[in-house]
C-alpha cells in the first residue's frame, strides 16, 4: 500500500533530482529507496566507493565477524 506524501527539499536538491532523468512512473520508487537506504543506515554510495582497507577496518569493528576472518584482516592489514 502506498500513501502519498509531500515534502520540501532545497533548490539544489530538486535540481539534481531533475538532472537524473529519472521517469515520472520510476521517481516515487526511486525516492522511497533513497529514503529506505537512509532509514537503515545504509549509504550505498560510500560503500560502493569505499576502499578495500577502508572495509576490512569495518569488519574489524563488526560483532558479528568470524575471529578467523578478523586475524586474516589484520595480516593484510598490516602489510
Amino acid at each position: 500500500m502506498n500513501t502519498v506524501i509531500s515534502f520540501s527539499c532545497p533548490a539544489h536538491l530538486a535540481m539534481r533530482l531533475q538532472e537524473e532523468n529519472i521517469p515520472a512512473r520510476a521517481k516515487s520508487q526511486w525516492i522511497s529507496d533513497a529514503i529506505r537506504l537512509k532509514l537503515d543506515g545504509v549509504d550505498e554510495d560510500t560503500i560502493q566507493n569505499a576502499s578495500v582497507r577502508r572495509l576490512m577496518a569495518a569488519l574489524l569493528s563488526r560483532e558479528d565477524c568470524d575471529p578467523h576472518l578478523k586475524e586474516e584482516i589484520l595480516r593484510r592489514l598490516n602489510q
